[in-house]
């Protein structure tokens, strides 16, 4: 028997606009009438969230581009991929594997 472990991918929330501005990554909820703003690390991470991935993929990719020990990637990750499910900035979907 051969299991596959499923995770979660996230993505960004198709109804959002997006831009960066001076390095910053500025997004706009037309449904919320909200904006929020993102840099540093996260606004790499939002590029990564642009097709469908996994949080493993999200911490191997900054800890290639970033000098960060893999637990502090680890729970950093997890902690801003919460945040932005929270506040309805990018979506879950299961990786459809089984």
């Amino acid at each position: 028997m051969t299991t596959v472990e499923t995770q979660p991918l996230y993505r960004r929330n198709p109804d959002l606009i997006a831009t960066d501005m001076d390095g910053e990554t500025v997004m706009m909820s037309i449904e919320r009438g909200e904006y929020y703003g993102i840099g540093g690390v996260g606004s790499r991470v939002w590029s990564l969230l642009e097709q469908p991935v996994s949080l493993a993929t999200v911490v191997a990719t900054i800890r290639a581009e970033f000098d960060v020990d893999e637990a502090t990637c680890q729970a950093d990750m997890e902690r801003f991929l919460d945040e932005l499910q929270q506040l309805g900035l990018v979506t879950i979907h299961s990786s459809g594997q089984g």
